[in-house]
Parts: C-alpha cells; structure tokens; sequence
C-alpha cells in the first residue's frame, strides 16, 4: 500500500462512511432474509392450499424485518455524508439521501392519503433512482480508495441494475399482448435480480473489508 493508499484510508476512516458501508451490508442481508419467506410462501400456500399456523408469525413478522432493514439503510446512507470533502462525486450520495427521503415520504403519504396511482408509484421509481446514485457513490469511493475492482464492480452492478429494470419494464408491456414473452421476461427478472443481490452484498462486504482498521 502507497502512501497515498494509506491516507485515503485514514481519512476514510475518520468519517462515518465505514460504519456506514457496514449498515448498508447489513441492512441488505436483513432484506435478503425477509425477501425468503416472500418467495417460499407461494410454493408452501400452492402446496397446502393455505399457509401453515406455524408460519403465520414469520409471515407478520415481515413487515418489521424489513421496517429495520430499510432504517439501517438509509442511516447508512447519511452517514456516508461524512465523506471527505477531497473525495470526487460526493454529490452522489446526497442525491441518493434525498431521493431515498422523497420515495419513504412518497410511500407513506400513499398508505394515510389517497392520492393517484401514478404518484403513489413514483415511490419505486425513486427508490431505484436512490440505489443507482449510491452505486455512482460507491464507484467514486472505490476511485478514492485506488482500488480500481471495487470502482468497476461498482460500475458493473449499476449497468445490471439497468438491465434488471429494462426486463421489469418490458415484462410489463409484454404481459397483456404477448403472455409467453412476459413468462420469458419474468425468468430474466428473476435471474438479474438474484445476481444483483449477491453482487451487491460482496460488493458492500469488500468495501466494509477495505474500509476496516488494519
């Protein structure tokens, strides 16, 4: 490690942003694991024709799991703010705090206020904004860093993101005209989905490891 290496590190490491990297982490992992029980309850429901009294608690559970989760992200995210003013792109992740502020305030105006579906959607679309941005975030901290794998994992993750949603979108449009298309688009999803989340965990793992004391 150069000398340059080694002060990028420290002034890293003076801020909030490794605590905050590590949120992130484990923010996803919560999600990840409330995001099981979503998939499996389909299959145990198609199964057993209704879902088993011993799952019910788990299944209202969910909502807390996943409540937790999105609260270590986005403390995750301010605390990233501490970034050191020499760093590059650092407006990224302000941008991604106020997105992630409008898409929370967005979702739960919805759930108290009737207010129209295309609004009431714009929350997700927000949200993808939020994540994208904190991706450009993390590209530039890799830069800082002169670690040129995590800057261009960074970069790879956001370009799949892309063509997860491209899938969504098109799934979307397919699904009334060209049902078979829409099936084809559906398996896509689910393959990029995946692969983005595994990607997206090491990614953050990487950095946490990069980011912690020697």
């Amino acid at each position: 490690m150069d000398s340059s290496d080694s002060s990028e590190n420290g002034l890293l490491r003076l801020s909030k942003v490794p605590l905050g990297i590590s949120l992130m982490f484990y923010s996803l992992e919560l999600a990840a694991l409330a995001g099981i029980p979503i998939f499996v309850m389909p299959v145990v429901r198609l199964a057993y024709g209704v879902i088993p009294s011993l799952l019910t608690p788990v299944m209202h559970g969910l909502p807390i799991l996943l409540l937790v989760a999105g609260i270590l992200g986005f403390v995750g995210k301010a605390l990233c703010l501490t970034a050191p003013t020499e760093m590059r792109g650092r407006h990224a992740i302000y941008l991604a705090v106020i997105l992630e502020v409008l898409a929370t305030s967005v979702f739960v105006t919805s759930k108290f206020v009737t207010v129209p579906k295309l609004v009431a959607g714009s929350s997700s679309l927000l949200a993808i904004a939020a994540l994208a941005c904190f991706l450009l975030f993390l590209e530039e901290l890799g830069r800082f860093l002169h670690d040129d794998d995590l800057a261009s994992r960074s970069a790879e993750l956001l370009k799949l993101g892309i063509v997860f949603v491209a899938n969504v979108v098109l799934m979307l449009v397919c699904a009334v005209a060209i049902p078979v298309a829409a099936f084809v688009l559906g398996i896509g999803v689910i393959y990029f989905g995946l692969l983005g989340v595994i990607r997206y965990a090491r990614l953050l793992l990487d950095f946490k490891r990069k980011l912690a004391p020697s």
